[in-house]
């Protein structure tokens, strides 16, 4: 079950009890792109529509959708979220000569 306030990890972990399929990596990899198109045409919309409840609405569903396949395939190379999120932001802070935010 979902809780409020669920960690990156306890949602990575919750995504590898309903849904673990190494043996489907591909047809995983290309529903998270699919996942990415929906995303980008609701985002289209809004351009020339604006935005609705409705259309915010499923700009959500998308986004979790995408989340869902990113912890995915995370689960299926058994990449710890948490620790390449770390990792990566000390990177990024170097690349693009990001300061040290203060708390």
């Amino acid at each position: 079950m979902l809780e409020d306030n669920m960690t990156v990890k306890e949602l990575q972990t919750y995504i590898k009890t309903i849904d673990h399929k190494p043996e489907l990596k591909m047809q995983v990899m290309l529903k998270l792109v699919e996942e990415v198109g929906e995303l980008s045409v609701e985002i289209r919309r809004e351009l020339t529509e604006g935005l609705t409840e409705k259309l915010k609405q499923n700009i959500k569903y998308e986004l979790y959708d995408i989340l869902h396949f990113v912890n995915h395939i995370a689960n299926i190379y058994d990449i710890d979220l948490v620790n390449a999120i770390q990792e990566k932001d000390e990177i990024n802070k170097i690349k693009y000569d990001r300061k040290e935010e203060k708390q």
